[in-house]
């Protein structure tokens, strides 16, 4: 395993977080969408709360708006796909340009849709497929594991947050746990000693092998979020 800057552990860490908040806050959005037209409701405010994020929209309409395509909103997709982008330019040298080419299109696809409106959920699975792409290439072609694993560690504690925050893909928390605990063996990203403790603790309860009651919510989301001091 090769020595791996902090700055840029830091870099390939939000690398994932943001590519896996865009791409899951997608998939979220696009089962939202489809019910608000078949029912005309969607409870943003009660989304909003959940994220702790501002709930300044008007209406429904309002919300899928700027919470998709509005760059300026600090908490759309919109931009955090320009924050996942960023950190893919910077570290182009070690992703490889034919790697970071699929983030690039996925915001271009983003960006031509909020001009177009074709069908929004066509145009969001366009958006979502560049990014597996681009999960796939760095995958097969960035040699170094420890690379990989900061790049995973980081798609997987967005992963869980936003599960643990939305309840959406719940069932998806042990299985992602356990893979998040094997990548974290194989990269150097400092951890906090308590957080790391009740993560591991939560697993084996997942696991059946510890007999103990699992971790209260909000203190999953803590565990999770202030395990790592990048």
């Amino acid at each position: 395993m090769d020595y791996v800057s902090i700055t840029k552990t830091n870099r390939l860490f939000w690398l994932g977080r943001y590519y896996e908040r865009v791409s899951l806050t997608l998939r979220f959005i696009m089962e939202r969408y489809d019910e608000m037209i078949d029912t005309d409701m969607f409870d943003f405010h009660q989304y909003c709360y959940d994220l702790g994020i501002p709930d300044n929209y008007l209406d429904s309409d309002d919300f899928f708006e700027k919470y998709i395509f509005d760059v300026d909103n600090d908490f759309s997709i919109r931009n955090s796909a320009e924050q996942m982008l960023g950190n893919g330019m910077v570290l182009r040298e070690t992703i490889g340009s034919p790697t970071l080419a699929y983030l690039q299109m996925a915001v271009y696809s983003l960006d031509e849709l909020s001009m177009n409106k074709y069908p929004l959920g066509l145009g969001l699975q366009q958006v979502i497929d560049n990014i597996m792409a681009f999960r796939g290439s760095y995958d097969d072609f960035i040699e170094d594991d420890s690379v990989r694993n900061t790049i995973k560690c980081g798609a997987s504690i967005e992963l869980m947050s936003f599960c643990l925050r939305t309840r959406f893909l719940e069932e998806a928390l042990p299985t992602e746990l356990h893979k998040f605990l094997k990548r974290l063996q194989r990269c150097n990203l400092p951890t906090d000693a308590l957080s790391l403790q009740a993560l591991v603790r939560q697993s084996r309860i997942y696991e059946g092998k510890y007999d103990a009651f699992p971790l209260e919510k909000r203190d999953y989301i803590n565990a999770v979020e202030s395990l790592f001091i990048v």
